[in-house]
């Protein structure tokens, strides 16, 4: 009896956010966003967890055969320059409503360094501000493309139909996600990942006034220099994350994968985690040759 329960009550749900996530597109969502479409069969996504260094060290020649999709403020880095990426995703909105120093100078690095064709993609809700077609009128190689981050729940099937046309995607607690969603709809057929480390529950602490903290390094950082500091909710939020908090948004970033991995293979595309060091465990692991 409590397993035909649940399978009613399950489907039942799916049916109610399946509804509801329609309704939302019919909301949200902008129609007609249509995206480049790719030559090339394969790309490389750069997260910038530790790894990435590694990776850039030990196999520097597998960047340079590849298209590459990075994200954040990888413009900040001397690495940009070298690498050239085709492609460049933006989808925390610090990034156009704040400007905190880490966004100020990113916009400056997008700005001063690109001189060749760069595809910058962020959330369309982000067209409200001209920040970025300020910056690309300011720089004419780099071309703005918006899509629609409107979260389906519900029907794997009409999902995968919202998803292709690029109405909606799956939700993106952390911008790899998305990154590897528009690689798909890009058309990619396979997709590396680099520097998708995920490690962050091992810089976790808890101080003395029960405040969890938080030491998030990224590649282009010395660890030793990067100090633990009170895990906020928001750049302009004084409110701290509880640990149960935290781990219930991570877990939405893990969820997302699986995710992904369905609809990858809806595409007929394969995702390879290539990073030296992940926690990720939605897809196949490839190491670089």
């Amino acid at each position: 009896m409590e397993n035909t329960y649940n399978r009613s009550s399950n489907t039942f749900r799916k049916m109610i956010d399946t509804f509801l996530s329609i309704i939302k597109i019919f909301i949200r969502s902008k129609f007609n966003l249509k995206l480049p479409e790719t030559e090339n069969n394969s790309c490389i996504v750069l997260g910038n967890g530790p790894s990435l260094k590694d990776s850039l060290l030990k196999h520097n020649t597998f960047f340079k055969l590849h298209e590459l999709v990075c994200v954040n403020s990888f413009a900040t880095t001397s690495e940009f320059s070298e690498l050239k990426p085709q492609y460049y995703v933006i989808l925390d909105d610090s990034f156009w409503k704040s400007d905190g120093e880490i966004v100020v100078e990113t916009i400056e690095a997008l700005r001063s360094k690109t001189n060749w064709n760069l595809n910058l993609f962020i959330p369309q809700i982000a067209s409200r501000s001209d920040r970025y077609t300020n910056l690309c009128k300011q720089n004419s190689n780099i071309k703005l493309h918006y899509y629609n981050y409107t979260v389906f729940n519900g029907s794997e099937t009409i999902a995968n139909w919202f998803y292709k046309k690029n109405l909606a995607m799956p939700q993106s607690q952390n911008v790899l996600v998305a990154s590897i969603f528009l690689s798909i709809n890009l058309g990619f057929k396979e997709i590396y990942l680099v520097g998708a480390d995920h490690s962050w529950h091992q810089n976790l602490h808890v101080d003395e006034n029960n405040v969890v903290c938080v030491k998030d390094v990224h590649f282009f950082e010395n660890e030793e220099n990067v100090k633990y500091r009170p895990f906020k909710k928001g750049i302009h939020i004084d409110e701290t994350f509880k640990m149960y908090e935290i781990l219930t948004a991570w877990s939405k970033a893990f969820y997302g994968y699986i995710a992904l991995n369905k609809y990858a293979a809806h595409q007929n595309c394969k995702i390879y985690n290539s990073s030296e060091l992940s926690f990720i465990d939605a897809f196949e692991r490839k190491k670089i040759n």
